[in-house]
């Protein structure tokens, strides 16, 4: 019961801590915070079909529905709930999709992966580095003891970089979503701390010591 104290008040005294979205960059992507310039961006990534055919929800009509988003992206790092990070060209800033930590819970040590990238930048690897940056966060820096991640069962694409992330099918919520196109399935994915440190591991990733 001690040490499940300690890690939580550790996770919210990390989370506390912050200032502003901690900067997460690789050679190939930037996780960065949100910016004003970004709403148009927001817009074009959550209102494509492409993009959106496999989420809860159907693509954005209007600019004001972006505008929402980026209010609530604000609200929850407030809160400390949630870290909607913008995914970015290292090179240009540009934005080209997110990647967030949702529903963190320090009492659990918990949280869920989401991600979505503009579809030409599909195809190239950048949602499982995007997605590397993020886990690393959770789990090297804030501690948390295991990050959920759930898809649509037809979706091929993130079923494959979860997998690829070393993420396990825990198991399938019949109909848990009313989308415009018809109801879905979910496909519930986890992922734990100690498999996180062997999958770093196993990639030549050096631990310091504690």
């Amino acid at each position: 019961m001690q040490a499940h104290s300690t890690l939580a008040q550790h996770i919210r005294d990390k989370l506390g801590t912050l200032s502003q979205f901690p900067l997460l960059e690789s050679d190939c992507i930037r996780l960065r915070g949100l910016r004003e310039e970004d709403i148009d961006g927001l817009y074009r990534l959550f209102s494509d079909p492409r993009v959106m055919v496999y989420w809860s929800r159907g693509p954005m009509q209007s600019r004001a529905e972006a505008e929402d988003y980026a209010r609530n992206i604000l609200d929850g790092f407030g809160k400390r709930d949630l870290l909607n990070w913008i995914a970015a060209d290292p090179k240009t800033d540009a934005m080209i999709g997110t990647t967030t930590l949702y529903e963190i819970n320090p009492a659990h040590a918990r949280a869920g992966l989401g991600y979505a990238l503009m579809p030409e930048y599909w195809g190239k690897g950048l949602a499982v580095e995007a997605a590397t940056l993020a886990l690393s966060y959770g789990f090297l820096e804030l501690g948390l003891h295991r990050i959920e991640a759930d898809t649509e069962p037809n979706n091929v694409r993130s079923n494959a970089v979860l997998e690829k992330l070393g993420f396990q099918r825990e198991g399938l919520l019949r109909q848990r979503f009313i989308h415009p196109d018809g109801i879905q399935d979910s496909l519930i994915f986890g992922l734990l701390n100690s498999e996180w440190r062997a999958h770093l591991s196993a990639q030549g990733y050096a631990f310091e010591p504690d």
